[in-house]
C-alpha cells in the first residue's frame, strides 16, 4: 500500500509517499481500503511539527485521524462488518494512506446520501463534540451553552478565568484544548462558590486505534441523524 510517511519533522516537504507492506488485521480489526482522507486538522500539523506524536509508536509515523472507504478483510472475531461495506471513522494516526486497521467497534456505516468525501470530514469534529457537550457536559434539553472556538487567540488562564465568570451556577466547564499553554492558575473560589464542575477530555486514546467513547453509542440523541447507529 501506499502511505504519506513522516520520516523527520518540519515543514509539509517532509512528508514522503511511501510504498509499504499491506496492512493484516487482528483479532476483532478490520482492514479498510481507504477511499478519502481529505480532513486536514491541526493534530496532523503538529504531529507533522514534532509536537503531537501518536500514542504508541509504530515502525512507520502515518499522520491522519479521519477516513472512509470500504471494508476488505476481517480479523478473526469480527461480527458487526462485511466485505465491502461502506464505513468511516476515527484513528490515533494512520489516516493518509490506502488502507488503515481499526477495531470493530470503532467503525461506522456511511449513511446512503452521503460520499466518502463528506464522511471522511465527520468523525473528528462531531465526535469531539458529542463527547463534550452530552457524554462529559451532559447537556439537556433548556440548557444553555457557551461555544468556544478550539483556537489560540487568547491563553488558557485568559479563557479559563473568563469561563470561570461567564458560568452559572452548578455550571459545567469542560476543557478540550490546550494550544495556548497547558497551565493556569485557578481561583477555587469561584469553583466553589457557584459549585461548578470542571473536566477535561479528549479523544486520542492511549491504546491506540482500538476504543472510542463515542463509536460504541452513536450520537443519535444528540440529534446527530449523520451518524446513525447500524439497522
Amino acid at each position: 500500500m501506499r502511505a504519506v510517511v513522516i520520516e523527520e519533522y518540519g515543514s509539509p516537504e517532509v512528508l514522503q509517499l511511501r510504498e509499504l507492506p499491506n496492512l493484516e488485521p487482528s483479532h476483532q480489526e478490520v482492514r479498510v481500503k481507504v477511499r478519502a482522507f481529505y480532513s486536514l486538522n491541526r493534530a496532523d500539523i503538529e504531529e507533522r511539527k514534532g509536537n503531537y506524536p501518536p500514542p504508541i509508536p509504530s515502525q512507520y509515523e502515518i499522520p491522519g485521524l479521519e477516513f472512509a472507504g470500504v471494508v476488505d478483510k476481517l480479523g478473526e472475531g469480527v461480527n458487526n462488518w462485511q466485505l465491502g461495506d461502506r464505513v468511516f471513522g476515527l484513528l490515533v494516526a494512520g489516516g493518509y494512506a490506502e488502507q488503515v486497521l481499526i477495531h470493530e467497534r470503532m467503525l461506522m456505516p456511511i449513511p446512503p446520501h452521503l460520499s466518502f468525501d463528506q464522511a471522511a470530514a465527520i468523525p473528528e469534529v462531531f465526535f469531539t463534540a458529542y463527547d463534550a457537550l452530552i457524554d462529559k457536559a451532559n447537556f439537556q434539553t433548556g440548557d444553555t451553552v457557551l461555544i468556544h472556538a478550539g483556537a489560540s487567540g487568547v491563553g488558557t488562564a485568559a479563557y479559563l478565568e473568563k469561563n470561570l465568570n461567564a458560568a452559572a451556577l452548578e455550571g459545567r466547564i469542560v476543557q478540550i484544548a490546550m494550544l495556548s499553554g497547558a497551565s493556569a492558575e485557578i481561583n477555587l473560589q469561584k469553583i466553589l462558590s457557584k459549585r461548578l464542575r470542571l473536566q477535561g477530555t479528549t479523544l486520542r486514546s492511549p491504546t491506540g486505534n482500538r476504543q472510542s467513547p463515542t463509536a460504541g453509542d452513536p450520537p443519535e440523541s444528540a440529534g446527530l441523524t449523520v451518524l446513525s447507529s447500524r439497522k
